[in-house]
């Protein structure tokens, strides 16, 4: 749903949360070719007790799996990130900002080196039933008026981290490849 696109959110079953000790709002990890990270949500009404998790376009092509694709799924710590530094996903986009309006976009967000992410250019509500950090991160400010795709070039500490208000938060003005294309690249 348009609502969901962009926000690093895991929609699953209530049966599944609670067979595998997810509440609401917990960083998971999604293993598919590649790792990343999304926030465990409750499911879409007509998806109670469906075995399926729903991840938008942006986290299946993070994970390197497609719509249908089975994926590994587990719950991980996320550590609250002393730095992260953004680049444009695109060649052709050159981008200057500050670094703490992509930190009002992104607060909350679970983010891995490597993710391509987007910014949103509207303001969402959230509703009242999430937890607090969670609906901080939904109903953060607009950092743009259009969606603009950032890939992350590296966090500190690495691994699964989240942005909080302590986070530095760097936006490099020019492209920055993937390791997993540089990687890929290199192999051709």
């Amino acid at each position: 749903r348009p609502e969901d696109s962009g926000r690093g959110l895991a929609r699953l079953s209530r049966e599944y949360m609670a067979g595998h000790g997810l509440q609401q709002g917990d960083v998971v990890e999604i293993i598919g070719k590649r790792s990343t990270a999304a926030r465990a949500v409750d499911p879409y009404p007509e998806d109670e007790g469906l075995a399926v998790i729903r991840l938008d376009g942006l986290q299946r092509a993070n994970a390197g799996v497609g719509a249908g694709d089975q994926v590994e799924l587990r719950k991980v710590d996320s550590q609250p990130a002393k730095k992260v530094v953004f680049a444009p996903a695109q060649k052709e986009i050159r981008l200057e900002g500050p670094g703490d309006a992509l930190k009002r976009n992104f607060i909350g967000r679970a983010l891995v080196t490597g993710d391509v992410v987007a910014t949103h250019g509207q303001q969402r509500v959230a509703p009242d039933n999430l937890p607090p950090q969670l609906r901080q991160m939904l109903a953060a400010p607009a950092f743009s008026l259009t969606e603009i795709r950032l890939t992350v070039v590296s966090t500190t500490p690495k691994g699964f981290v989240h942005i909080d208000q302590d986070t530095e938060v760097e936006l490099r003005a020019e492209f920055a490849q993937r390791a997993s294309d540089q990687a890929a690249a290199k192999a051709a």
